[in-house]
């Protein structure tokens, strides 16, 4: 399960995410959707850590993968000397000094030793690494990323013979087997710069799928795509969505997200606004911002 909790992210005085917290249970299928510039791809950054959150935390099966939040837990707060300096005045209730605390960012760099021994424990017993978080979570970007100077197939086993050390005939064999399941098995000794865009987009989902990750994320996998290669990239999610795979998609396709989806996720501002089966979503949905998005896409 992926669990994003109070995920605030800023870029200088540019604030994308605001307190956005979003559970997603094994085996969904989660599109996430909004205007431009709502913070979408942001969140799936920050999920694969190609983005480390302003504050917030993000777990991956109960591992935390992003350093740990004092804001989050109230007996770190009260660890603090910020904490201790304002309970010895007196006048405010436990209660009400923390509210304090976060709501103006009252928490400094260094704290002292309880402090830091708490924030330090809270990571010992839970934290994952980078690595062992893009092994479990696999990313489709909007532009391929495809290595320009390799082929597919080098392509395809570069990650799982170098970060998870599998054998390279094994790492060719499951590569062809992908490849075939995508339609794209007679590339498989071409450079990137030969395919079309659909083709490059099928690859980059097999080349994901080679890792056998838990979950895959999708930022807005046909965005970039000529309208007629659209379908056969979009063919190639359904199918996966029928694997029980975790899937979290950014994408603008609103027909495909109802289709395949589980549940919408819809963003403005930074800010879940709402959370909703598909078929409720697209026939009722409970916000004014999200009635006046859907008139204006559908």
């Amino acid at each position: 399960m992926i669990e994003v909790k109070n995920l605030y992210k800023s870029f200088g005085s540019l604030q994308v995410l605001r307190g956005l917290s979003l559970n997603v249970e094994d085996g969904q299928v989660v599109s996430v959707i909004g205007p431009s510039g709502s913070g979408k791809s942001t969140l799936l950054r920050s999920i694969n850590l190609l983005e480390q959150p302003t504050y917030g935390e993000i777990w991956l099966d109960g591992k935390l993968i992003t350093p740990p939040d004092p804001y989050l837990h109230f007996d770190v707060i009260r660890a603090s000397n910020t904490y201790k300096k304002l309970k010895a005045a007196g006048g405010k209730s436990d209660e009400e000094l923390i509210a304090d605390i976060k709501k103006n960012d009252l928490l400094k760099k260094h704290e002292g030793s309880e402090y830091a021994a708490m924030l330090k424990d809270i990571t010992g017993k839970n934290f994952q690494s980078t690595n062992e978080v893009r092994e479990k979570v696999g990313m489709v970007f909007q532009h391929f990323n495809l290595f320009p100077h390799m082929t597919v197939l080098d392509n395809m086993i570069y990650a799982p013979t170098t970060v998870k050390k599998i054998p390279k005939d094994q790492a060719i064999e499951r590569a062809k087997q992908l490849l075939d399941s995508v339609g794209m098995l007679e590339k498989i000794d071409v450079y990137p710069g030969t395919l079309s865009g659909g083709q490059k987009q099928r690859v980059a989902i097999a080349r994901a799928l080679c890792m056998e990750p838990e979950a895959v994320l999708f930022d807005e996998p046909t965005s970039a795509l000529d309208p007629e290669m659209v379908k056969e990239v979009l063919d190639v999610i359904k199918k996966l969505a029928t694997t029980g795979i975790t899937m979290v998609l950014v994408t603008h396709e609103m027909g495909f997200a109802r289709e395949v989806s589980d549940r919408i996720c819809f963003l403005d501002q930074g800010i879940l606004i709402e959370d909703a089966p598909p078929e409720v979503f697209f026939s009722t949905p409970k916000s004014e911002r999200a009635r006046i998005f859907l008139d204006k896409v559908l």
